[in-house]
């Protein structure tokens, strides 16, 4: 597989993945659409959304049985558009009046990444156990609400903090002289890698700690046997990703169904 093509399935694979880390949760694969109903009804890309995972499906058909999905749930949505590839979805939800709720830049890099030496006053811990998970749900729950995702929202997608202790999965935290500061976790697929769940509190904001745990966690990937490692980017991050040696490759779209328009 091409390099764009193994990050493009480990995006896939991290909406599953985001779902086992809720569970249970409904999660119905099949007729070549991922539907994800999460644990709480809010619209969001890993609480409750659809995805094609297979390019023949009409855009008209992926709408009316995601709609038809989530409206017997009573639930809003958010439609997963990948790429050049996922067009006609982007054309089918404007036609609906969906509204785009992200617009991000997907990149990836092929190669790792060089690690600067640490301050003395910082130390950085790989996930190994629980206690390390919540340190970073934690960071998060502070880091998030800055693009929009509540604190309860972040913290309600790791209800069991030890189901991120996976073999396929390798977390850190940076550590600071207050406490924990910036985190950053690998999702592993085989030949490809994702970078997911980068956070930095506030008063650690330009410290270069987020961009640290970026670089432990993108080199976890290949220390893993990746080909590619792949995130996708908030506008702001992108600039960052850049001067690690990241590069675009696609756009991920995000297009939001009210509940109230599905009855």
């Amino acid at each position: 597989m091409k390099a764009e093509q193994l990050a493009d399935a480990n995006l896939i694979e991290s909406i599953r993945e985001h779902a086992r880390w809720q569970g249970p949760v409904e999660l119905v694969e099949q007729g070549g659409l991922l539907l994800f109903a999460g644990r709480t009804a809010y619209p969001g890309a890993y609480r409750n959304a659809v995805a094609r995972v297979d390019p023949a499906v009409s855009a008209e058909e992926v709408l009316a049985r995601a709609r038809a999905f989530f409206g017997e749930r009573a639930r809003g949505f958010t439609l997963w558009a990948l790429g050049e590839h996922d067009q006609d979805l982007d054309a089918h939800a404007h036609k609906l009046g969906m509204q785009c709720t992200a617009d991000s830049p997907c990149m990836l890099v092929e190669a790792p990444l060089p690690v600067p030496e640490v301050a003395p006053d910082i130390r950085i811990e790989r996930f190994d156990d629980a206690e390390h998970v919540r340190d970073a749900i934690a960071i998060n729950a502070q880091a998030y609400p800055l693009l929009g995702l509540s604190a309860d929202e972040t913290r309600a997608g790791f209800p069991v903090p030890e189901r991120l202790l996976s073999d396929n999965i390798a977390g850190f935290v940076a550590y600071d002289a207050v406490g924990p500061a910036a985190t950053a976790l690998t999702l592993l697929t085989g030949e490809g890698a994702g970078i997911y769940w980068v956070g930095t509190v506030p008063r650690a904001h330009r410290t270069g700690l987020g961009g640290l745990c970026t670089r432990l966690a993108t080199n976890a990937g290949f220390d893993h046997g990746a080909r590619v490692v792949m995130l996708q980017a908030s506008p702001l991050g992108a600039p960052l990703y850049k001067r690690l040696g990241y590069r675009t490759y696609a756009q991920a779209r995000w297009y939001r169904a009210k509940a109230e328009t599905l009855a």
